[in-house]
């Protein structure tokens, strides 16, 4: 696992957290570096700090032995989508939720 901090006028503004990961089946993946987390503060997007990151953590991984890197991203969160994209990221699997309690309360 890894965790690489980004710092701007000495404060935390952001981080990614990945780690080597073997076979999801799931998924239908073989072994992969995978990005569980990458968060840049409010006030401090917009500045290439996410990029940053990303890239940062995509070579770490790399130097770990990665030849390939997912990532996963809520649906509504288009502007990372974006980010991910033009780093060279492409869909590969949709997940979909169904909440169980307003169906029930339905029935």
């Amino acid at each position: 696992m890894i965790v690489l901090a980004a710092e701007v006028d000495g404060a935390v503004a952001g981080y990614v957290y990945a780690g080597l990961e073997g076979p999801d089946y799931m998924a239908l993946r073989g072994p992969a570096g995978v990005i569980h987390d990458i968060f840049v503060d409010e006030s401090r997007r917009r500045q290439g700090i996410g990029r940053t990151l990303l890239c940062a953590g995509v070579e770490r991984l790399v130097d770990l032995g990665a030849t390939q890197v997912v990532l996963s991203s809520a649906h509504r969160n288009a502007e990372g989508q974006r980010l991910f994209a033009s780093a060279g990221f492409a869909p590969t699997m949709v997940e979909m939720t169904l909440q169980l309690a307003p169906l029930r309360a339905r029935m």
